[in-house]
């Protein structure tokens, strides 16, 4: 269940958002002239914006499952070292 609550910030208000125990916070940007927010103590970079509360209700439901998936997935393989190797043919003229 998600929940809404309003409170007044410096110069504008800002509002929570709840989905799945993560919590977001959430400002007008006079800049970018949406709704801004980012969720609240986790280890990842989670922007998300929206023109309506619907739209950034929808935005910060995908942005915490897409995390939780995230979060859930096997580490990927390790990467093969870069090998310096370069292969030519060379004219036979140039062989020595």
């Amino acid at each position: 269940m998600e929940s809404h609550r309003y409170r007044k910030g410096k110069n504008n208000i800002m509002k929570t958002m709840t989905h799945k125990g993560y919590t977001a916070e959430i400002i007008y940007s006079d800049e970018d002239e949406c709704f801004v927010g980012c969720i609240a103590n986790i280890d990842a970079i989670s922007g998300f914006h929206g023109d309506t509360d619907e739209e950034l209700r929808v935005a910060f439901e995908d942005m915490v499952d897409l995390y939780i998936r995230t979060r859930e997935a096997p580490d990927p393989p390790p990467h093969k070292p870069y090998v310096w190797r370069l292969l030519a043919r060379l004219r036979q003229a140039l062989h020595l």
